[in-house]
């Protein structure tokens, strides 16, 4: 089969609904022995350590306008697409597809609704204490105990399951963190997405490079990400169009409360908790 398909329940978890790469490949957040080297210290062709700052500081000012205005949002919607790359072993590229809905209300509440190409629909509650998760064109579903917070319980299903979340990375209260693992930074110039004018950032970390491109005006929000695994195989990209984004006054509590759907099947599932790890998915 061209496509991994997991049998277990992690196949329908938040990961899934919100990530956008591949398992195995580390997300932005999660370059952890890469990033702990100087920015300058070892260059890409093995040259000699370097001190020079490749941080435009105007690249580095507009990513921190978006974060600081969606970190400051306390309830958003977004609705995106997001196409994704998987390297087969003969070396084939293959793109496949999924879009779908996030709901986020701050500090302890999510639901996250997936449909993937293959016609998979998938769906995610979270409400502070419980993680409650259906695979509903298998109709199968289940629960867990979750911690108390939104940034906690992206960094235990992170921890846990050691997939990637590029999209849950802008849902943290804290995104300071996407800055800190870049050691290069530009402003690639103004970009149309969907008709909205935009400011293209690119940005560099130890194994991963991402570009953002920005609304300009009053809302900065991010409109398209890519990811680029540089050290996976074939080098695969995630590429995220976000058309919508909405910040409503509130949101019904029952958007948020799992109820098993009706005639679906329980799976048992242990999950240990975790010890608490850092800001952006970061032991």
């Amino acid at each position: 089969m061209v496509r991994s398909l997991c049998q277990t329940i992690s196949a329908f978890t938040l990961w899934v609904a919100l990530g956008m790469a591949l398992p195995g490949i580390p997300p932005v957040y999660a370059e952890q022995a890469a990033a702990q080297e100087p920015a300058g210290a070892v260059l890409e062709n093995g040259s000699a350590e370097s001190d020079e700052d490749l941080r435009d500081p105007a690249a580095l000012a507009e990513l921190k306008r978006a974060t600081d205005f969606l970190t400051a949002l306390p309830r958003l919607h977004i609705k995106g697409v997001v196409a994704y790359d998987v390297i087969q072993e003969d070396g084939r590229r293959l793109q496949f597809e999924k879009r779908g809905d996030i709901y986020v209300q701050r500090p302890d509440r999510i639901f996250a609704e997936v449909h993937l190409d293959d016609g998979r629909h998938r769906q995610f509650w979270y409400d502070g204490k419980i993680l409650g998760f259906a695979e509903r064109s298998r109709n199968l579903h289940t629960k867990i105990k979750a911690p108390p917070t939104i940034d906690a319980t992206l960094d235990m299903l992170e921890g846990l399951f050691q997939d990637p979340m590029p999209l849950a990375d802008l849902l943290y209260s804290d995104l300071d963190p996407l800055a800190e693992r870049a050691f290069e930074a530009d402003v690639v110039g103004d970009s149309l997405v969907s008709g909205r004018l935009c400011r293209h950032l690119a940005f560099r970390g130890a194994t991963v490079d991402w570009q953002i491109w920005v609304e300009q005006g009053a809302t900065p929000f991010v409109r398209k990400l890519i990811i680029s695994y540089r050290e996976e195989p074939g080098m695969p990209q995630s590429v995220a169009l976000l058309d919508v984004w909405e910040t409503p006054e509130r949101f019904s509590d029952d958007l948020f409360t799992f109820i098993a759907p009706a005639g679906s099947q329980w799976i048992d599932v242990l999950v240990p908790m975790p010890g608490r790890v850092g800001a952006g998915g970061q032991p």
